[in-house]
């Protein structure tokens, strides 16, 4: 499932004005807009629903936080020129995106996050994990391979998510990397193993935004693009390492049931001042 274009212009318009990072209190209140909307798209098919579905889009934004994407594609719906039939679409694919619920198709390793929303940029810490390693050299399919054939010789059991690291080729990011993550940091043994590689990623801060459908490499830049300008705009963060992508379905999952993340790793601009604890101590 594609997105409507009015939604994909919408968005692109306004992917620069967010400046509020998504907090765990957004979750009922992207419930209870999306009840809303549901609310508003069933009235427009009586004879007075016109009137209902615009109070439906203003009470819907009235219950997302200013400054969250999903709030600036309401605000937007709402000036719109066109009737409210015209718009229905757009409403429709929001709500769909506020109710999303990501397909897990097997679980999470110990102690790392996972896919939370789409559309909203997120401030996310990751603890050290261990995966296994190999070349995108050969493509996706390439890559994949020989990480199943490693985890199935060990009896590991498959996790979600797969990550992509990408490498800086010129001025685009091109795929580098495909990692199967171990489900416990102390399973294995660090090291290479024929064509693949176990390490140790160590603990992480990124900054991330989740998508539905598939990481088509338009797509990918948009995101991309989004999660920079939140970073032009917040110089107490920067880019500490090259985009990765995390991946949570197989192919066999249809379009609108897929998400994926893209993600930029962050560190401080300034680290903190040191404490009485950790400042260095003067020899005497």
């Amino acid at each position: 499932m594609s997105r409507p274009a009015l939604s994909l212009l919408m968005l692109a318009s306004i992917a620069p004005a967010q400046l509020r990072l998504l907090q765990a209190e957004d979750l009922p209140a992207r419930r209870s807009a999306a009840a809303v909307l549901t609310f508003g798209l069933q009235a427009l098919r009586g004879d007075d629903g016109e009137p209902r579905f615009r109070a439906a889009l203003a009470t819907a934004a009235e219950c997302l936080p200013a400054g969250s994407n999903a709030h600036a594609v309401l605000d937007a719906l709402r000036t719109r020129p066109e009737p409210p039939p015209a718009l229905a679409a757009a409403a429709g694919e929001l709500r769909d995106d506020l109710e999303f619920t990501p397909l897990l198709q097997a679980p999470l390793p110990e102690g790392v996050p996972g896919f939370t929303v789409l559309d909203e940029v997120e401030l996310r810490h990751y603890p050290q994990y261990r995966m296994v390693r190999t070349s995108m050299k050969g493509g996706s399919v390439g890559a994949f391979w020989p990480l199943f054939r490693h985890i199935q010789s060990h009896d590991i059991s498959m996790t979600t998510p797969v990550q992509i690291d990408f490498r800086a080729d010129g001025d685009r990011e091109r795929q580098h990397a495909m990692a199967f993550l171990y489900g416990s940091p102390t399973l294995g043994d660090k090291g290479p193993d024929g064509a693949v590689e176990v390490v140790d990623m160590p603990p992480t801060t990124v900054l991330t935004i989740g998508s539905r459908g598939y990481d088509r490499a338009a797509r990918i830049d948009e995101l991309r693009q989004r999660l920079t300008a939140w970073l032009d705009v917040h110089p107490e963060w920067q880019a500490d390492g090259p985009m990765r992508m995390m991946g949570y379905n197989s192919p066999m999952v249809p379009e609108a049931k897929r998400c994926f993340e893209v993600q930029i790793p962050l560190r401080a601009a300034t680290p903190p001042p040191a404490t009485d604890a950790t400042a260095p101590r003067e020899s005497v």
